[in-house]
């Protein structure tokens, strides 16, 4: 496992894989606003909210975390009242972690397609994308619920995208801040880059080929 700065970040590939929250971009306070939001419109209780909440898992399964004895009547609740909480927030705290932009726009300069695979919904990915000015920059946006009718998992979504594309695993890379990350590309036989400044921890990042830091 190497550690390296994000500029110099991967042995070149000719197509990258981003997850979104916690790599790309700092996502999390507008996401925490808009969940508290929204359990206080429904009038619930979730005192251990700041113990448990995390950013990365679909809103469903972080219902399922936050509250007891929960029925998928109210999980189906939740998530709706969340999504123009959110989606129509204007993302006022969310912005490019440093060097970023930057990195990307040297993959692009070499030749590089780059793509965001993200467990965020596709609708609220498209707008942040947008509101932060990248609008055109990627070669795809994907996200677990891409495709209509079907909610794919991490190493399932990277699969299908892969082969939809006819890409080589020698010729991609999967970076991200967490397991969930890491373990979707190695599942797809692709170089693995886990960053160590967004919401996981260095635990996760243990299997990852190279491990890439913000200097």
């Amino acid at each position: 496992m190497e550690n390296t700065d994000i500029r110099e970040a991967g042995k070149f590939r000719g197509h990258w894989f981003f997850d979104f929250d916690g790599t790309l971009a700092r996502t999390g306070e507008d996401i925490i606003l808009a969940w508290k939001k929204t359990i206080a419109d429904m009038g619930l209780s979730c005192p251990h909210f700041d113990e448990v909440f995390r950013i990365g898992p679909t809103l469903e399964k972080m219902a399922y975390e936050l509250f007891d004895n929960v029925t998928p009547e109210l999980v189906a609740e939740l998530t709706e009242r969340f999504k123009p909480n959110y989606d129509e927030s204007g993302f006022p705290n969310t912005a490019p972690y440093p060097g970023i932009p930057e990195k990307l726009q040297s993959l692009k300069n070499k030749g590089a397609k780059i793509y965001i695979v993200t467990n965020k919904r596709h609708a609220a990915t498209q707008r942040i994308v947008k509101a932060i000015g990248w609008d055109g920059l990627f070669d795809g946006v994907w996200s677990f619920d891409s495709f209509p009718g079907i909610r794919y998992k991490k190493p399932e979504l990277l699969a299908r995208l892969m082969k939809d594309m006819n890409i080589d695993p020698d010729d991609a890379v999967m970076v991200g801040d967490t397991k969930g990350d890491i373990d979707a590309g190695k599942a797809n036989g692709v170089r693995t880059i886990g960053v160590t400044w967004g919401y996981g921890t260095q635990e996760e990042l243990v299997e990852a080929d190279e491990i890439c830091e913000l200097n």
